[in-house]
């Protein structure tokens, strides 16, 4: 290339189209009586800026160039190098590149100087990895070093956590001994450090940025995990240095006000946060393992618009058998799945469905995830001894028509939940269970007595959340084997049309071929066949069987019709529901 031949700086800036030729001979003939920089020559009269004449250099010097004005480093790479090493020697780190193990990985860095070998020698060797530089203009430099450093609540000697954290080996040879005695006012001090604060705060603008309902920390023995669950599915986001990990839970712990020098038990926060405007709050969990303290945090958007129950996916004959159940005056309703199957999402489109200036509806949940217009909603906090089952007691007494019980958790709250529906109210609630055929014999496990379990349930709704097909990549899958399965485990005839589709990925869905989720359910309506069933105390098999008689449509073919309707993949729909309808 031309400009790589170029030597000499105003042949560059020529070539680049930065100055004219003209402009260039005018500068000569200025330099050759004033004697100053060609460069400065060039600046003074307005015909270049800054960055263009840094540019300019790093084609000259044959190195790489960076506008730090366009530019945001990475706070893992920042909190490598300590303040005073970044301002001494006009360092800035911009990010790092894994390489496999994390000690062999390497560091971007924005330097004014990029064959300054004093500065690159002590950064390798405080960080034991590869540095390299790239050349950026000295006024962008400093100004983003400052921005860096302490754009984030920082004082003007703040330093990086690589000087001052105790595991800052890379290479580890054995589990770490996580309950040795640490210095509060150490940590508390590490963590308040700015590249700590903008890294953990990075972190959840992040995470929310990508729609991830979790944020997982998880320590390894060289370094430490941060995986997203996006669309229901673990993805692995970054690897990081062991360094990073005490000073970014320990800021996590302080904001979420537990006790950051208890590494001995699991401890459970909370923290209430404003990103682009919205409100989120995180539930945040800590669990000692062999390598640190691992991170779960799951992420509730407080303003997320509520689905209305048309948006729910329930197919036309669940979607009427549901409404069918919340339009009954009383008895309980139970919305059952594993963790994140969206259980509450449903019981708050029912409410919203349902609510009117002529209905008294009470929650009773911990914690309230979403705010709800014309509904009064209440706490449980467990801390304070204030349990669910005191809670609803107190509802109770509040002349409800409706109440929804965030969980039922215990013999106790499931008794006096019952015995509410009983006596004249439409109680909501969610239960962990397989199915919904299986969620009687989960209150009998309970202790629950079976006539009253039959004599108040009526009906249950079982779900899953299987990733989305993106709309604009998706691609039909004409395997002859994956139709052939689909009629078998479906009850499928020759006579439907199927079809199966597959992921592609593209930039819409950032190239993981899902965007966002589609629930799978199955509506059991209780009748007086099931209700007999639950009071003899039958088996699961039999009441699942007698649900199936009576209309229900299992979840694997509402799965499947899903698939076959371009909505989910197969084995997305497998891997969530098959083994449910094994029996």
């Amino acid at each position: 290339m031309a400009l790589v031949q170029a030597a000499r700086l105003g042949d560059i800036l020529v070539e680049s189209k930065i100055i004219t030729r003209d402009q260039l001979k005018q500068a000569l003939e200025i330099q050759a009586s004033s004697r100053e920089r060609l460069g400065a020559v060039l600046l003074a009269n307005g015909w270049v800026n800054e960055e263009q004449i840094t540019f300019a250099r790093s084609v000259q010097m044959d190195v790489s160039y960076i506008n730090l004005n366009e530019a945001d480093p990475d706070p893992f790479a920042v909190a490598l190098v300590p303040y005073e090493i970044a301002h001494h020697y006009h360092i800035l780190p911009l990010s790092l590149h894994e390489s496999g193990d994390s000690h062999e990985g390497r560091l971007r860095v924005a330097m004014t100087n990029p064959w300054d070998i004093e500065a690159i020698d002590l950064v390798q060797r405080q960080i034991r990895m590869r540095i390299e530089p790239i050349l950026a203009s000295r006024p962008s430099l400093l100004s983003a070093i400052q921005t860096a450093y302490h754009g984030a609540q920082g004082t003007a000697h703040e330093t990086s956590i690589t000087d001052s954290v105790a595991l800052g080996q890379l290479i580890l040879e054995g589990p770490i001994d996580v309950f040795e005695d640490i210095d509060v006012d150490e940590t508390m001090r590490q963590s308040d450090q700015a590249p700590v604060i903008k890294f953990v705060n990075s972190l959840f603008s992040d995470a929310v940025f990508r729609r991830a309902s979790d944020i997982h920390i998880e320590p390894q023995q060289r370094d430490f995990q941060i995986r997203y669950r996006i669309d229901g599915q673990l993805q692995v986001i970054r690897t990081a240095p062991r360094k990073f990990l005490a000073p970014s839970v320990s800021r996590i712990k302080i904001m979420a006000e537990m006790d950051i020098a208890e590494r001995r038990l699991p401890l459970d926060g909370r923290i209430a946060l404003k990103i682009d405007g919205r409100n989120i709050d995180l539930r945040v969990s800590t669990l000692p393992t062999q390598y640190g303290e691992r991170v779960v945090m799951r992420i509730l958007d407080r303003s997320a618009t509520f689905l209305k129950l048309e948006q729910l996916g329930f197919s036309t004959r669940n979607d009427t058998a549901f409404r069918r159940l919340i339009e009954k005056p009383t008895g309980m309703i139970l919305v059952t799945g594993p963790t994140g199957s969206g259980k509450t999402t449903t019981l708050y489109a029912a409410l919203n469905a349902i609510k009117s200036d002529n209905t008294n509806i009470i929650t009773c949940e911990d914690p309230i995830e979403y705010k709800l217009e014309g509904i009064s909603q209440s706490a449980v906090n467990e801390r304070s001894g204030l349990t669910f089952a005191r809670q609803l007691r107190a509802v109770l007494r509040q002349d409800p028509d409706i109440i929804l019980v965030g969980e039922i958790r215990d013999t106790e709250t499931a008794e006096i939940a019952l015995r509410a529906a009983l006596t004249g109210h439409l109680v909501l609630s969610t239960l962990h269970c397989n199915d919904a055929a299986g969620a009687f014999h989960r209150l009998m496990d309970m202790g629950v007595p079976a006539y009253l379990i039959g004599s108040t349930i009526t009906g249950v709704v079982a779900q899953r959340l299987v990733p989305r097909l993106c709309p604009d990549c998706r691609r039909v899958d004409d395997d002859p084997d994956q139709i052939r399965l689909m009629r078998q485990l479906g009850g499928y005839t020759d006579d439907d049309d199927l079809r199966c589709f597959e992921r592609v990925g593209c930039s819409s869905c950032n190239h993981t071929g899902t965007r966002g989720r589609v629930a799978v359910h199955e509506v059991l309506l209780v009748n007086d066949e099931i209700r007999r069933l639950t009071i003899e105390q039958a088996v699961t098999r039999q009441i699942r069987t007698s649900a199936l008689e009576s209309g229900m449509i299992p979840m694997i073919r509402d799965g499947l019709d899903k698939v076959s309707a371009g909505l989910c993949a197969l084995d997305d729909v497998l891997r969530k529901v098959d083994s449910v309808d094994e029996d």
